[in-house]
Parts: structure tokens; C-alpha cells; sequence
């Protein structure tokens, strides 16, 4: 259990792709015996939301990770862009070899830009085999109708490329089982030891042939779910439960809350599970009546692991019935919190009943605790656990494991539960579980295999009680090429975060940190996305010009038709969109150079739109702004012209004079249309075309932002908002932005140099919780179901950080 994820998240180091072909053509390739196979449908969506998770940024430098990482390394050389299947096979106890099936062609890609390269053709049986050599590292390659297969061992090669091997009766129930939208990973017990002897107890690391586990990993989760296979052939482990039935886990209840976990195994009929385990182990034990009538009274039995020794603990359904199972002389050593402790006349009964399954040997003590009976070696054992319930310290009140229980069902077969809060690095195998107290894993019977659910989360209750708390830090591979900012998730009526990268791609991402899905844009997006609603059913979608196009996207990736509009001259200004009516008949404006270009939201040109050329190339993006009942466009021009337009493109303002335009924008406040000049004066210009120019002693490079009613200058270090000014330490600041939520105005500014986020209120206070770690413009919503506020920002180049809001 301790490194159950550390196979699915290694084994897929290197891998992308994005279309699914059917499974068999990849599966007739397996080898006869694979030890571990990776099922991939999207590998590079996988591998980023990999990259990003909490947990293995902080044990990407534990050895078994490098391990694998060394081992895959040359796959990074290869293309990815379908699905594939990721084969590892051992050989000796401490290394493996790998076989990737695709359908992706496997050439190297850039192969001349690797500086230590080798290329040979080999021909064997019929097959033309390619040798790589690159950086040091050899595979080889060959290609059968419309499969191709890579590996680092020729003789694997050769032996999958013989194709439609029978399969393991097992193996062919797990791929059934596996889900066809999830990577998942399948693991053959009996071959896989090398990745499996640090997963699990050794008393479970062979408790059946194969499992298949479908991966659900976010940022601060780790979530596998799937099935463990066991025919009847062969005995195993898992097959104890046969019949046995499964009850409510309650040892969580009695389990104190600095333990270092439990493992408990539940059942409705004792009799057939003790019969069973009879059967597994090949000869009868000796009969200890009063323990197997105890056990026929109960539901549950488990082990407690302390940091000093363990408690064996038997829950009965009739506390009396399970005191009068004993039938020995109850013999009290010492009373505890007014509750006698006994002395236990049979040491090793419940180990020889019990054993593989558990192993609670040297039990010299027991007591009755509610409707538990509990065994140790020491009284002391017992009593840590007694405190823990009367003091209500156990594992089940804690957040940490309440929220790791949201994941599992409440009755298994099994359920292995671990504190790694509590155990020390020798029992954790070097693993770092900071702010990841639990871990936990169970299985559930049913017919020759069990449901098997594992979950690694990290917990509420470790997050900071600062107001504004950090919430996610998603890694995207790549700098950033524009800040992040919240897009409208109609499905949760949430919101997720939409970003680019430099690489031109982009990405749509869970407030949770997961990536949902990511899109390689033709170039850079042009200022920011934008989002519309463009059907009129509700369903959002984002929109936003690059370079040559004006794209419309919905929420899973897909452009929506007839988006997007290709153009054979470059865009020069980000897109900007007008709603007049709020309605959503949206206008989409296009400039290029001294052009503008109007279209609806068919993507039709808009004929009734008179201004298609400015007598300059335009300076900014055309602002919608309305006062009273008008409409107007603004458009400036290099020239210093100001063009004030109606709806139809026609001149509605006649400005007479040209004007020495600032990096501003041009908003509307008090009813004027309002900007700056390179001086550092307020202009603004009425509705008769009348200009003022107001000198308010501020300095050329004021930058400014306004709404109808609120006006917001930062003049150097000198923040003004609504006539309260407050002086901040001088640094290289962003303009001025002004969210509006909740009938609450925030302004926010970041200093770039510093690397700090301000948000401030209406009368220029700094809300509790600020600056915070940023280095871009942010964006400010609602974007989940509570009441605080989310804020989404650039923190290193290539990372994206949400923080919470209260």
C-alpha cells in the first residue's frame, strides 16, 4: 500500500497521445507473461495531471522513481499521440525491460538534433528491425499492418511481434473490467515483485494474480479504483472471502487518531470465512472453541497498530452474546478508567485461526470495550486505545480520514488504512506524506475477484487558517504566455481556469488543479479569453483571436461551428466582443492594422457596420461602452484620433482634437468617456465631444481603471480608489484591475518586481490575507460552491496558483 501509486504514476514518465484506437489490436501484441501494463487513452493529459500532483512533486526524488525514470528514459525521443499500451517485464529481483505498443508511427522525432545518435536497419525472421541508440540509451522498433512496437530488448520485440498469445483467463476478466476513458494500470502479482514488495504487507502482496486499477489523479489526489482477479484454479488470498459476506468497517471508531493505522476485515458468516482460510492454508488448526464462537458473534476483526505494539480488536453484533462466548475464567489483572483488563489464556489462538489473513500473535491481555473485545501483548496497548475512545481521539473524527472515507465504500471485505502522519521514514520506505496524513486501500468480494478502491488525498485539515489560503499550483511544462483566468463551467456551475502557454497551447483546468483537457492553438491567443455563450442554451464557451483566426471553443476542446474564422492577414489586436442588450447577440470585432471587421455569432459578416478603415492603424482594442440608453465604440488611432462610434459605425461623437494616447484604456465614469495622456492627465471627453483635461499631479506613466462610478488611478507607489489613496511599496506594478462580486467593488494590483498580489475594498483597505505570491494580472470569481472567493494568477513562469478568498 505504501507506494501503490508510485507504479501507475512512474510506469508513464514519458507518454502523450490523443485518439483511441480499439483495445485488441494493441492487446494481440502482449507478451506471454507482461508483469505490469499500462493502458493509456490519453497519456500526455495523464502525465500533466502526473506532473501537477501534490504528492509526487514531493517524492519525485525517491529512488523507485528515478529507477523507473532512468529505465523509460529513451521513450522521451519517441512520438505519442495515440493510445498505447506500456508493458513492463522484470528480469532479476531489481530491474526490467519495456515494450510500448502504438499506433503512432515510433520514429524519433528531431533525430538529427540529438547530438549522440545511432541508426541501424536489422532483418530477423521476416521482420525489419530499427536499433536506436540515442544519448546512450538503445531500443528497437518495427512496425506490423498498423501497430508499432518499441522496446529495449530485442528478444521482447521479437516475442511480441509474434502477436496473439493466448491470454491469462485473469487477465482477460481485468481488461473487461479496466474502463475505456481511464489510463489503467494492470499488474501481474506473481511477476511484479519488484514493483509491488514496498506496496503492500507482505501478507497481501500475493493476494491474487492480476489487478487492474483505473487512475483518477488530481492535484491533491490520488484516486485508484478497479478490480483484483482470483480463479478458483489456484488458491488465493482474496478467494477467503468466498460467501463470507461483508459488514460495515467500524474500526476506525476505536482506532486513536495517532495510531499508525489499522487493517480490518469484515464478514456475516465467520464460520464460511474460517472455512475458508482451512482450505487456503491445507490442514486444520487446533480447536479454540470460545475464539471461534466469539468470532460467529462478530461482524468485524482487525488489527490496531500502535507506535508501541498492536491491539486486536473483535467487533460483535451482541456485546452480550460475545462476553458469554468465553466460557474461561475471567481473570482481571488491573481496571482502567473503571474497566477491568483480563488476563488472556491463549496467547496465539486468534493468530493460528486467522492466519494469512492476519497475524495477531502474543496476545496476553484483553478487555470489553462497548460493543468491542479487544486483545494485547500489554495492558498498555489496551489502554492507549480505551483513552483514545473515551477522550473521542480516534481516527474516525478526524478530517483527514473523514475526507479519505468520502472515496470508499463503508463495508469491505478488507480495508487497510495508514496514518502516514504517524509512521517514521524506515516504515514509509522513504516516501514524503507531508499534508497527506492518510492512505488507504480495500477490497470487496464478489464471484472469483473483489472491487478493489484505493485513496490518497490530502486533507482539509491541514490547510493554513490564513484567510487567503494557496488551494492549488498547477505545473504546465511550459512559461506561461498570458495570465490565467476563470472561464464559466456550466456543468458545476462553478468555474474553471483557462491559460496558454508559450508552446501555444492551451488549457482548461479544475479548480482542483486537474487538468481537464489541453489544445495546441495555431499561435499565440491575442490579450484574453473570453467567454460567451454563443448557442443560447446556457453551455459557455471560450472565445479569443490568434494570429490568423478567431476561435470559438467549447468546454470539452472542440471548436464550435462555423469557428473558427480563418483570416490571410495578421490580427493586430485582441478580439473584442460586444453584448449590447445582454442578450447574447454577440458582435465579434477583428482589427487588422487600420481595418475592423465585425461578424455575428454565425460567424457572419455584419454588413450594417459602416467603419471598416481608420485613417491609422488602430492602437487598441474597440471598447463597447454605454451611457444612459446609447451605445458607443470607441476606437483610437496611433494618430491620437479618437473615433466614437455608433452601433452601425457611424461618428457619434465628434472629437475634434487629436490626443497623445497613454497605455490606457478607455472607460466610461461619471458619464464621460475617461483615459489619459502621456502627461499623466485625466482626460475625459462628454457626450457632445467637449474635452478636460484634469492635472492631478500625477506621473506620465499612471496607469488607470474605472466603472461608471468608481475611478482608480496608481500614480507611481500611490493607489487612489474612489478618492482614498494609499501608498504601497514602490515596486513595478500592473495596471489597476476592478472586479465587481457580490455588490462589492476589490481592486487589484501586482507588483511584478516583487512578485506580490494586492487586493484591496472600495475604500482602498487591504483585505485581510494580502499580498500574496503572484506575477501577473489575476482574475477574481466565485469559483466553487462556498462562500469565499478564488483567485487564479501566474506564479513561476510555468505555473498557475488558485488561492482562496475568504
Amino acid at each position: 500500500m505504501k507506494k501503490i501509486i508510485a507504479i501507475c504514476l512512474i510506469s508513464l514518465l514519458i507518454s502523450c497521445a490523443d485518439d483511441r484506437p480499439t483495445a485488441n489490436a494493441l492487446t494481440d501484441f502482449l507478451p506471454k507473461e507482461p508483469a505490469v501494463i499500462l493502458q493509456m487513452q490519453n497519456p500526455d493529459l495523464f502525465f500533466s495531471n502526473l506532473q501537477n500532483n501534490d504528492f509526487l512533486k514531493l517524492n519525485s526524488n525517491h529512488s523507485f522513481y528515478k529507477d523507473m525514470e532512468q529505465g523509460l528514459e529513451i521513450l522521451k525521443f519517441f512520438p505519442h499521440k495515440k493510445e498505447a499500451l506500456l508493458v513492463l517485464n522484470t528480469k532479476g529481483e531489481e530491474s526490467f525491460d519495456f515494450l510500448f505498443i502504438s499506433k503512432d508511427e515510433l520514429k524519433p522525432l528531431n533525430l538529427d538534433s540529438i547530438p549522440n545518435r545511432q541508426v541501424e536497419t536489422i532483418n530477423s525472421d521476416d521482420l525489419e528491425i530499427k536499433k536506436y541508440v540515442l544519448e546512450g540509451k538503445t531500443a528497437y522498433s518495427t512496425r506490423i499492418d498498423s501497430i508499432n512496437l518499441l522496446s529495449n530488448s530485442l528478444q521482447l520485440l521479437k516475442e511480441a511481434s509474434e502477436g496473439s498469445h493466448s491470454w491469462d483467463p485473469d487477465l482477460e476478466t481485468a481488461f473487461k473490467a479496466a474502463s475505456p476513458k481511464k489510463t489503467s494500470l494492470f499488474f501481474n502479482s506473481e511477476k511484479a515483485s519488484f514493483f509491488l514488495k514496498d506496496i503492500f504487507p507482505a501478507r497481501f502482496s500475493n493476494i491474487s494474480k492480476w489487478t487492474v486499477l483505473d487512475t483518477d489523479i488530481s492535484q491533491n489526489d490520488i484516486s485508484l479504483n478497479g478490480i483484483t482477479v482470483a480463479s478458483d484454479s489456484i488458491p488465493r488470498l482474496i478467494n477467503v472471502f468466498k460467501e463470507a459476506g461483508t459488514a460495515k468497517n467500524n474500526l476506525a471508531k476505536i482506532t486513536p487518531v495517532h495510531s499508525k493505522g489499522f487493517t480490518s476485515i469484515s464478514f456475516k458468516k465467520f464460520e464460511k470465512l474460517n472455512n475458508n482460510l482451512t482450505f487456503l492454508r491445507g490442514s486444520k488448526t487446533e480447536a479454540f472453541s470460545d475464539e471461534l464462537s466469539l468470532l460467529e458473534t462478530a461482524s468485524e476483526a482487525g488489527i490496531i497498530q500502535l507506535s508501541e505494539g498492536f491491539v486486536f480488536a473483535v467487533h460483535a453484533k451482541d456485546p452480550e452474546s460475545a462476553r458469554n462466548s468465553l466460557s474461561f475464567e475471567l481473570k482481571p489483572t488491573e481496571e482502567f478508567r473503571g474497566i477491568p483488563i483480563y488476563e488472556y489464556p491463549n496467547p496465539n489462538a486468534f493468530q493460528k485461526m486467522l492466519q494469512p489473513l492476519l497475524n495477531p500473535e502474543e496476545l496476553h491481555f484483553f478487555t470489553f470495550l462497548n460493543s468491542y473485545v479487544l486483545f494485547a501483548k500489554t495492558s498498555k496497548a489496551l489502554k492507549e486505545v480505551m483513552t483514545a475512545v473515551q477522550d473521542e481521539l480516534v481516527l474516525a473524527n478526524s478530517e483527514a480520514y473523514k475526507s479519505a472515507s468520502e472515496n470508499l465504500s463503508s463495508e469491505a471485505s478488507l480495508l487497510i488504512v495508514r496514518n502516514n502522519q504517524a509512521n517514521d521514514e524506515d516504515t514509509s520506505n522513504g516516501l514524503d506524506y507531508t499534508n497527506f496524513p492518510i492512505s488507504a486501500i480495500q477490497y470487496i468480494y464478489q464471484d472469483n475477484f473483489a472491487h478493489l478502491h484505493s485513496i490518497l488525498t490530502k486533507s482539509a485539515a491541514l490547510k493554513t487558517e490564513k484567510p487567503t489560503s494557496r488551494a492549488a499550483a498547477i505545473k504546465l511544462g511550459a512559461a506561461l504566455n498570458s495570465p490565467p483566468i476563470f472561464f464559466k463551467n456550466h456543468r458545476t456551475n462553478g468555474m474553471d481556469i483557462a491559460v496558454q502557454d508559450v508552446q501555444n497551447t492551451l488549457y482548461l483546468i479544475s479548480p482542483e488543479g486537474k487538468i481537464h483537457w489541453k489544445k495546441e492553438m495555431d499561435s499565440r491567443i491575442l490579450g484574453d479569453v473570453q467567454t460567451v455563450d454563443i448557442l443560447r442554451n446556457g453551455r459557455y464557451q471560450l472565445a479569443f483571436a490568434t494570429k490568423n483566426a478567431l476561435h470559438v471553443i467549447d468546454r470539452d476542446g472542440n471548436s464550435v461551428k462555423p469557428f473558427p474564422l480563418k483570416f490571410r492577414d495578421e490580427i493586430t489586436q485582441p478580439l473584442a466582443i460586444f453584448d449590447y442588450d445582454n442578450k447574447r447577440d454577440y458582435r465579434f470585432l477583428i482589427v487588422q492594422g487600420k481595418e475592423v471587421f465585425m461578424y455575428d455569432r454565425k460567424g457572419r459578416s455584419v454588413k450594417g457596420f459602416q467603419f471598416s478603415k481608420a485613417g491609422s492603424d488602430i492602437a487598441q482594442t474597440p471598447k463597447h461602452i454605454r451611457i444612459g440608453r446609447k451605445d458607443y465604440i470607441v476606437i483610437p488611432e496611433t494618430s491620437g484620433k479618437l473615433n466614437i462610434l455608433s452601433r452601425t459605425g457611424k461618428i457619434r461623437v465628434v472629437v475634434k482634437e487629436n490626443l497623445e494616447f497613454s497605455e490606457n484604456n478607455w472607460y466610461e465614469y461619471d458619464g464621460n468617456f475617461v483615459s489619459s495622456n502621456t502627461k499623466g492627465q485625466i482626460i475625459k471627453i462628454d457626450e457632445k465631444g467637449n474635452i478636460k483635461k484634469e492635472d492631478l499631479d500625477l506621473t506620465e506613466n499612471t496607469r488607470i481603471n474605472a466603472t461608471a462610478k468608481t475611478l482608480v488611478m496608481l500614480s507611481e507607489n500611490e493607489l487612489t480608489i474612489k478618492g482614498n489613496s494609499v501608498t504601497l511599496d514602490f515596486g513595478l506594478y500592473s495596471a489597476p484591475q476592478i472586479f465587481y462580486i457580490n455588490n462589492k467593488i476589490y481592486v487589484s494590483v501586482t507588483d511584478l518586481q516583487a512578485k506580490k498580489v494586492y487586493v484591496f475594498d472600495s475604500n482602498a483597505t487591504l483585505l485581510n490575507g494580502f499580498p500574496v505570491y503572484g506575477n501577473s494580472l489575476i482574475d477574481l470569481n466565485n469559483a466553487d460552491d462556498d462562500p469565499a472567493l478564488e483567485l487564479v494568477v501566474q506564479g513561476e513562469e510555468d505555473e498557475v496558483l488558485l488561492y482562496e478568498v475568504q
